[in-house]
């Protein structure tokens, strides 16, 4: 990767600035990008200088991570570390990734950083427990992501009695959509991906969650025109307010 040592841990310092976010992006493009603008949208400032200055750092070449965990390799874990690594040696004082099945190792990134780790899970938990006013787990909670993130239930603990046999082996080929709606969102197929998703969203709806999880960053990067959205959380949108939290934090 490109050398960074002349963006050495003072640079930020000698220019009286605080240090800014990193965002380790490329996973993918489009999702980075709606993080970005969702970061932007929930700053509620009134000027451009008041807006939380960050380093986005998309390179798209890491490996799949689904595929890696389900065969066991770390191999998209050192791609993520080199690259938030690399964010905080130019200076980042903290760092947000933007992708779901990147936080099935999220304890393993939190422990290399020597910065701050705002992670998805931790910040969607925390939203969730609030407005359910206590515990997360033994709630009727339904994941629509990748199939590492609903296997590994990085949110929410499955709950086998949550729902009974027949509405979790109705699931089974809504899951299976929502893998082909995450593959052509990756495709630019955007308008057929959005159409698909408002239907698999209502096919959710009709088993009477407590809560639907939209967590694959690629269904919150076409979820803005879903009707009704109560009930949907979106971890995407809940990491731009973990960070919007740090900054104001920080400089405290």
């Amino acid at each position: 990767m490109t050398d960074v040592t002349r963006f050495n841990s003072h640079s930020f310092e000698l220019l009286g600035q605080r240090k800014p976010l990193g965002v380790v992006g490329g996973m993918g493009s489009l999702a980075t990008a709606k993080f970005l603008d969702v970061l932007a949208r929930k700053s509620r400032v009134e000027r451009d200088q008041d807006h939380i200055p960050f380093i986005a750092l998309s390179l798209p070449d890491i490996s799949d991570r689904s595929q890696a965990i389900s065969i066991g390799s770390d191999a998209p874990l050192r791609q993520i570390l080199e690259r938030a690594h690399w964010l905080e040696n130019a200076g980042c004082g903290a760092i947000a990734i933007p992708c779901n099945t990147a936080h099935v190792w999220a304890n393993e990134v939190r422990q290399a950083l020597s910065v701050t780790f705002i992670s998805m899970i931790d910040a969607t938990r925390q939203v969730v427990s609030n407005s359910l006013g206590g515990s997360i787990h033994g709630i009727r909670a339904l994941t629509l992501g990748t199939s590492a993130v609903v296997q590994n239930s990085i949110y929410v603990r499955r709950n086998e009695n949550a729902f009974d046999k027949s509405v979790l082996h109705r699931m089974e080929p809504i899951q299976s959509e929502v893998f082909n709606i995450i593959s052509d969102v990756k495709s630019g197929r955007l308008s057929e991906a959005q159409e698909n998703l408002k239907r698999v969203v209502q096919e959710a709806r009709s088993f009477k969650p407590d809560l639907i999880l939209l967590a694959c960053s690629e269904l919150s990067a076409i979820s803005e025109n879903i009707e009704g959205d109560e009930g949907i959380i979106d971890p995407i949108a809940i990491l731009a307010e973990a960070c919007i939290a740090w900054w104001a934090l920080s400089d405290k």
